[in-house]
């Protein structure tokens, strides 16, 4: 999934809105700030020390359910579905995005703590893991998604090409445990650790170059200053790969990320 890296505005509201009985109990009339970082769809609105996502999938509960004493991820306060939508409200992480400029202007620290990310992930026991997202998985969604004409054509210029060329050079997989959209925002941390993961829907059993090809992208294009931030020129994003004890395959790479075009 193509999202954005930087934060994005936020404006302060007073919790006025129509939402289950049960979360409304929690929230009452509070403020909050609608952060609109990402293009996952949901809205995701931060109060002092809380969240409410509205729009999550089922999954996304199921799986921080799943992590909870296994990877730092938020709390789940309250569940609901009314209406034909979901609400997912969850305690706020602590520490800030990766993509904040503090770690922008520290590429070497930044490199660091992605790769600790990462080695967390990786490290988590797979078995019982109640989500798969295997390669074969993703491309029965890209292909859908094709039929039904859902993919950026700004970004892919002939997606049924790219789908028949992904279909055709299907890598071997590795199971592991993943994130599935393992890039800067996602991940918090307060400048020493990694505070937390977001964004859990598409956790679940893949290839660590699931993982790999997201965040080595999400790194090299916010070094760049893709997304608005200051470019980091002497930064070097292959320091990943250093921090990670790998060699990496460069074919299977560039399949996650065309893959993720799609998604």
């Amino acid at each position: 999934m193509k999202i954005c890296r930087r934060p994005g505005r936020r404006s302060v509201f007073h919790c006025f809105m129509k939402v289950p009985g049960k979360i409304k109990k929690i929230i009452g009339t509070r403020t909050y700030t609608e952060n609109t970082v990402g293009k996952s769809g949901a809205r995701v609105l931060c109060f002092d020390d809380m969240v409410l996502k509205i729009g999550a999938g089922e999954e996304e509960a199921v799986m921080m359910e799943w992590l909870s004493g296994r990877l730092p991820v938020p709390e789940i306060l309250a569940c609901e579905r009314e209406e034909g939508a979901s609400y997912l409200l969850m305690s706020k992480v602590k520490g800030d995005m990766l993509c904040a400029e503090t770690y922008l202007c520290r590429p070497a620290l930044l490199t660091e703590l992605l790769a600790e990310g990462l080695k967390l992930l990786w490290s988590v026991d797979p078995s019982g893991c109640p989500c798969a997202h295997a390669t074969n998985q993703k491309l029965k969604l890209a292909e859908s998604r094709v039929e039904n004409g859902l993919c950026d054509r700004e970004g892919v210029r002939a997606p049924d090409r790219l789908l028949a060329w992904l279909k055709t050079h299907q890598p071997a997989e590795r199971p592991v445990f993943t994130h599935g959209d393992c890039c800067l925002p996602n991940l918090f941390t307060d400048g020493k650790k990694i505070t937390g993961f977001l964004d859990l829907g598409a956790c679940g059993i893949a290839d660590p170059y699931q993982d790999l090809a997201l965040a080595y992208r999400s790194l090299r294009d916010n070094l760049r200053g893709k997304y608005g931030g200051i470019p980091q020129p002497g930064a070097d994003p292959e320091r990943l790969f250093k921090k990670l004890d790998i060699v990496p395959d460069r074919k299977r790479l560039r399949y996650y990320m065309l893959l993720d075009e799609l998604l």
